[in-house]
């Protein structure tokens, strides 16, 4: 598995874990395109003495795909699509694994979607199901914080996605498999969690679709949809409040936590 983290005296880095050590391949310039894992330096970390970052690259396309879990659709009373419904979330939406997400003054209903995130790993324009299978670097936590208010003001969602500083995402990237699996949790109640074979778009079919509307490039992320228990879905409706603490697992590998302010 990849991860960046920052060391004690501010390196920014991308590692591979290796057991009970970080094994350093080589300085995160988020900048670059992510076209190559480079070669370990030989340098090894202690985990304990480094902060994860998100493994997000500066400039990176965020890809979402809304209404993707056969249980989320479900409880929304919508359809399944014939097409994947995409919209967009910007470097600016994200924060870090453990930072704050700050709910802005005017937002009183802030929902949580956790999500699998794919990392595309080669460049990729207009792929088959085939190639896009190959296309991936692997998955990541993140969560699709949304504005329920924002959202439904007309029927494009991007302004009840984008805003600034509210979705957290991982720093590490994990293989993608179909029993992979992601956790939502507020407070610690369990209010969502799903797996890869639930969605009505797989990760292949995804990466080709979005490839064939724009150019995919190593480092962008297409987030796969989010499973059922989102606040807004339950009756009573609940949203997130100052105060309470949102996790993000995904599959045992990374989970984020991130109180509300």
């Amino acid at each position: 598995m990849l991860q960046r983290v920052q060391t004690t005296d501010g390196r920014d880095l991308l590692v591979r874990c290796e057991g009970d050590a970080l094994v350093v391949l080589g300085p995160w310039d988020a900048g670059r395109v992510l076209d190559a894992v480079p070669d370990a330096s030989g340098e090894r970390l202690d985990p304990g003495a480094t902060t994860p970052l998100p493994f997000l690259r500066d400039g990176a396309k965020i890809l979402c795909v809304g209404l993707n879990y056969r249980p989320h659709i479900e409880e929304m009373g919508r359809e399944a699509p014939e097409f994947p419904t995409l919209f967009a979330k910007f470097v600016d939406s994200f924060v870090g694994p453990a930072d704050d997400i700050v709910r802005p003054a005017d937002v009183d209903q802030l929902d949580w979607e956790g999500e699998i995130g794919v990392v595309i790993g080669a460049e990729v324009r207009a792929a088959s199901v085939d190639d896009a299978a190959d296309a991936s670097l692997g998955a990541v936590a993140l969560n699709d914080v949304t504005s329920r208010g924002h959202q439904y003001r007309t029927t494009q969602w991007l302004q009840g996605k984008a805003l600034d500083s509210l979705s957290p995402i991982g720093s590490t990237v994990a293989p993608l498999h179909d029993d992979l699996t992601i956790e939502t949790r507020v407070d610690g109640e369990t209010v969502q969690h799903g797996s890869l074979d639930e969605l009505v778009f797989g990760v292949a079919d995804l990466i080709a679709y979005c490839s064939s509307i724009v150019r995919l490039r190593p480092g962008d992320i297409i987030a796969t949809g989010t499973p059922g228990g989102v606040g807004h879905g339950m009756r009573p409706s609940r949203h997130l409040q100052p105060g309470q603490l949102l996790e993000t697992e995904l599959g045992g590998v990374e989970t984020l936590r991130n109180r509300v302010r």
